[in-house]
């Protein structure tokens, strides 16, 4: 099963709350999408090997910062030190307001994209996290009504009845695929259980 928190950085980050989770489940992992031009080195080196961190913009000023960055603006991003340095070949957008253009940027770069069905006629072919088809999404905050404290007891339930757990990257499959079974499976989650809510 998949784990993701959006909206990470140093002193923003809820570990003590990841550690009790690893500690409740040693095999916990965790993709945090984490906002770069928020972070520091110190901080990326800090994070334990269960921690993978994704792009989440550059400083995410609003839900809207990457909904009209054209491929120039994507790639001052991507090619940005602590981005190849500390970070995954994976991104999401801020508010999920992507534009057609870091589509296409990331598509040639072969990076993944965490995403929505709801864009699945506007995406190019690309390898795409779905959280909808069987992870937990949540915010490192308590806002949207799925931050860690908000619900953590239904956290602790997920991680402690998942069976397995990966990283973002791991769950990421080539979009579309002519065996896809939509939206809507629970590849990895949990039966009976119901997941972080369909929100930003």
């Amino acid at each position: 099963m998949t784990f993701d928190f959006d909206d990470a950085w140093p002193g923003h980050d809820e570990l003590h709350r990841l550690e009790e989770l690893h500690t409740l489940c040693p095999d916990f992992r965790i993709t945090l999408f984490a906002i770069p031009g928020r972070c520091t080195p110190e901080w990326c080196e800090s994070l334990s090997d269960w921690v993978e961190l994704a792009v989440h913009g550059w400083n995410h000023h609003s839900v809207y910062e990457c909904a009209d960055w054209t491929r120039s603006d994507l790639a001052r991003v991507l090619d940005s030190n602590i981005v190849r340095d500390y970070f995954a070949q994976g991104f999401k957008a801020p508010g999920w307001q992507i534009s057609d253009a870091c589509y296409e940027e990331l598509a040639d770069r072969g990076w993944w994209v965490a995403d929505q069905h709801l864009e699945d006629g506007r995406r190019p072919p690309m390898r795409v996290y779905f959280y909808e088809d069987g992870g937990w999404h949540g915010h490192i905050q308590n806002v949207c009504g799925n931050g860690i404290e908000e619900t953590w007891g239904e956290l602790v339930k997920a991680v402690e009845g998942a069976e397995d757990f990966r990283f973002c990257s791991e769950a990421a499959r080539f979009y579309p695929d002519s065996d896809d079974s939509g939206a809507g499976t629970l590849p990895f989650g949990v039966p009976g259980l119901s997941y972080g809510p369909d929100v930003s």
